[in-house]
């Protein structure tokens, strides 16, 4: 799976129409995204740069690889690669049930740079 899962994660407020597993989204999982990205809009980041960090939340997981088609689109996501995404983000998502609760908050309980 792709950090952006067929494209319902690679834009800061998710539309109808959008994919997921390479289908259109269901309604009520465009529902969960937008809240998702009103919670990132809160914390000063992004649905996308959080897509991108959430990986990153394992300890297991030491890199992530985007799939991209364009220049601009290489751009884009080096740049919200090095978004800081702050770790009370993680907090919030699992406060609110739309991330599971044992969700790590970073590798090292939150104290990875990618996730400060």
């Amino acid at each position: 799976m792709g950090v952006f899962n067929s494209g319902l994660l690679s834009r800061d407020r998710p539309a109808e129409g959008m994919k997921y597993d390479y289908r259109d989204a269901p309604p009520a999982l465009v529902d969960r995204a937008r809240a998702i990205a009103e919670v990132c809009e809160a914390h000063g980041t992004t649905l996308p740069a959080a897509a991108i960090a959430f990986p990153y939340t394992h300890p297991s997981i030491i890199n992530v690889t985007l799939g991209m088609r364009t220049a601009e689109q290489v751009g884009r996501n080096v740049q919200l690669h090095d978004q800081r995404v702050p770790h009370g983000l993680w907090d919030d998502l699992r406060a609110q049930g739309l991330i599971r609760s044992d969700v790590l908050a970073g590798h090292g309980g939150g104290r990875d740079a990618r996730c400060l």
